[in-house]
């Protein structure tokens, strides 16, 4: 209970630099824990006092210095150094490098296929001597969208660069760079020789790189709720050490001696995954349970310890949707540990574990992507054995196999490997059939209550109080419906810039209104040029859907009939997510394909004629359409 104690003091004095009242509620919990335990004598107190003003000055330390000291700056010539492999798409290159030792976004126009294949193929880090422009990073563009900005901000990087010349590029010299290097050149190999379409889940699970996997496998771990699948993390360095245990034990070695080459192994496999903290934290874990194993520590209170650690090492991980995740689904197992072995059998056990880990995340899940995965549930009990028993230890085998025999690896691994993600595919398919349900923007008091009432829930599971635990659920349901009931009633009228294209959206009085709707941009090079990665702009419109909380627009009015303003209309309404289509009677005769297809979903078109409103806030006139102050002319 004291690790408890000194995480919610640490975590309350990191946030009283960032956020008052999450830190405040950090505070009341511990002192309602400490009122309730009645186990703090002088000496204890006197720790805490300590913890907490160490945490809080670190986290004043590190809210003052978490700024950039470059300034913004065109044509400087600059030694910039990189230590990881660059995403190629197309032409364009992107990755992160440093100027001075600052992390900044880099990003470069190639200018032939010689130096695409260059980067792509032989590229895993050095010095290159350029020539640049230094620049802030953008704000978000919708309102809706993703704060990229203040993601990068979180991790220390503030600036970016765009390459205009690249004047030269010298390897490593240093045996640190070289180290630092001996990542990327592991992930060059597998880019290079492993050509098959999953090739992307050797960089996310040896590698812990997720973005060489298909965009489609993101979306679909994403949407039914599997995500930590591809991130490495207490589950996968799990089944590592059980590998390389019984491997050692058939040696003959002793139990201690096997932990000291785990505890050697685990920081190096850490390095190796890229120090993300869903690994920092799992393997940071292990290392510690195994080191004061001999003083009976719990697994919750390794959790705990590490979590101190890593929250004095670098605070800002607190914002990180990886740690977050991380450590409140583990800290929730392992509050849960005699609830779960008091299963009758391992079905039932799973479906605990499901349970609690879909309620752990929910809060986070959405407080960032607005979204709740209750297919989840289900998802985990069916994907998770499959991925984590055959899978996982498939691709790390294989991946062994490739550093032995090429041969080998394309005569028995591959074949195996496309038939078993073949089957895995089918299966998520299946369950992909079941959406998430979209949630919408919430403010951070009702995030707030339903951490709380999250975690009453999982105390009323653990003492096998299941009527009080849906009755928690039911609040969590009423809480959501009745804020989600107050931000419709919200008006807002916004551009929207997407793909090419500028949009507008309108709320008013409860209905939503798209006008016009940008097209998908297009990939017309034939030569180096052409990407192999497209972004599909159904993702803009996801993302909008999911931060109002609603699965359909009302109504979607068409002001013109170049491709370019209105190409993704026929899209939208094929997937369904229009109630209304709303033309303007001088392009009746120009939509019959749009009109067809509408009537094949059964979805309504109407025809605006000129000199009426569709609300009280739209006009057409004059081959005008106003929109509150903004008019917008019709074209032909």
């Amino acid at each position: 209970m004291y690790y408890l104690q000194y995480s919610l003091l640490a975590l309350g004095a990191i946030l009283l630099n960032f956020n008052l009242t999450v830190s405040m509620l950090c505070i009341i919990i511990f002192l309602l824990i400490t009122w309730k335990n009645k186990n703090l004598n002088a000496r204890k107190t006197i720790i805490c006092i300590i913890v907490f003003l160490v945490f809080f000055i670190r986290g004043a330390y590190v809210q003052k210095n978490n700024s950039t000291k470059l300034i913004n700056m065109e044509n400087k010539d600059v030694v910039l150094k990189i230590y990881d492999r660059v995403d190629i798409n197309g032409n364009y290159l992107r990755g992160v490098g440093y100027i001075n030792d600052e992390k900044v976004l880099i990003n470069y126009t190639l200018q032939s296929e010689e130096e695409k294949d260059f980067f792509k193929k032989k590229f895993s880090g050095g010095e290159i001597y350029t020539n640049v422009n230094i620049e802030d990073i953008k704000e978000k563009t919708n309102f809706y969208s993703f704060d990229y900005k203040k993601y990068n901000e979180n991790r220390g990087v503030f600036k970016q660069v765009k390459l205009n010349q690249i004047k030269n590029i010298k390897s490593e010299d240093s045996i640190v760079d070289k180290i630092k290097s001996i990542r990327a050149k592991m992930s060059l190999k597998i880019s290079n020789e492993i050509t098959f379409d999953k090739s992307g889940y050797f960089e996310a699970l040896i590698l812990g790189d997720k973005n060489y996997l298909q965009r489609e496998d993101i979306n679909s771990f994403k949407k039914l709720g599997i995500s930590h699948l591809l991130a490495i993390s207490g589950l996968h360095l799990g089944l590592l050490i059980s590998i390389i245990y019984y491997i050692l034990q058939k040696l003959n070695f002793t139990s201690n001696l096997i932990e000291n080459i785990i505890i050697i192994i685990l920081p190096c496999y850490m390095g190796i995954s890229g120090f993300s903290p869903s690994v920092s934290r799992a393997g940071l874990m292990i290392i510690v349970y195994l080191i004061l194993r001999r003083k009976n520590i719990a697994n919750i209170d390794s959790l705990l310890i590490t979590f101190l650690i890593m929250t004095i090492i670098n605070p800002l991980y607190i914002f990180d949707i990886g740690f977050e995740l991380s450590f409140f689904i583990t800290f929730s197992l392992l509050m849960s540990t005699e609830y779960i072995k008091k299963s009758k059998n391992k079905l039932q056990s799973s479906l605990k574990i499901s349970v609690i880990s879909f309620l752990a995340s929910m809060p986070i899940l959405i407080s960032n992507f607005y979204t709740v995965p209750y297919i989840s549930v289900l998802s985990n009990i069916i994907l998770v054995p499959i991925f984590s028993i055959i899978i996982f230890p498939l691709v790390v085998c294989s991946y062994i196999v490739f550093l032995l025999s090429t041969t080998i690896f394309n005569i028995l691994c591959k074949p195996l490997l496309n038939l078993v993600f073949y089957i895995f595919d089918e299966i998520q398919s299946i369950l992909l059939r079941v959406q998430p349900i979209r949630i919408g923007k919430q403010n951070i008091y009702v995030i707030i209550a339903i951490y709380l009432i999250i975690l009453y829930i999982l105390i009323c599971l653990n003492k096998n109080k299941y009527k009080v635990s849906l009755c928690g659920l039911a609040t969590i349901v009423s809480f959501l419906a009745v804020n989600n009931t107050f931000n419709s009633s919200k008006d807002l009228f916004e551009k929207l810039e997407i793909g090419k294209s500028q949009v507008y959206y309108l709320k008013e009085n409860g209905v939503t209104i798209l006008i016009n709707t940008s097209n998908n941009l297009e990939n017309f090079y034939s030569d180096f040029r052409k990407k192999d990665k497209v972004y599909d702009i159904i993702n803009e419109y996801d993302t909008l859907l999911n931060y109002e909380g609603k699965n359909k627009i009302d109504y979607l009015i068409l002001t013109s009939t170049k491709k370019g303003e209105i190409g993704f209309a026929e899209t939208l309404v094929g997937k369904g997510i229009i109630k209304k289509v709303v033309i303007l009677d001088i392009h009746k005769e120009k939509f019959n394909d749009l009109i067809n297809l509408a009537k094949f979903k059964n979805i309504d078109v109407l025809v605006l004629k000129e000199n009426n409103e569709l609300i009280k806030s739209i006009y057409y006139y004059n081959k005008i359409i106003k929109i509150k102050d903004i008019e917008i002319e019709v074209n032909d």
